[in-house]
């Protein structure tokens, strides 16, 4: 495991960062606010989850 701090937009500087180290796995984690909201991902995770080359594990809360 590895911490990093990046400016930038956050899911392109996940998805370089990701694809720089070499990881093999990408974890994020998700919320809903709503019954409605949480069927859906937040928007950084589902840019991450486009973009990336690399396997995304998205923890719910």
């Amino acid at each position: 495991v590895r911490i990093s701090v990046k400016i930038g937009k956050p899911f392109v500087k996940i998805v370089e960062t990701a694809k720089k180290e070499g990881v093999s796995l990408i974890v994020m984690g998700s919320h809903g606010r709503s019954m409605v909201k949480e069927m859906f991902l937040g928007s950084v995770a589902e840019a991450v989850i486009h973009h990336a080359t690399t396997p995304v594990m998205i923890v719910r809360r």
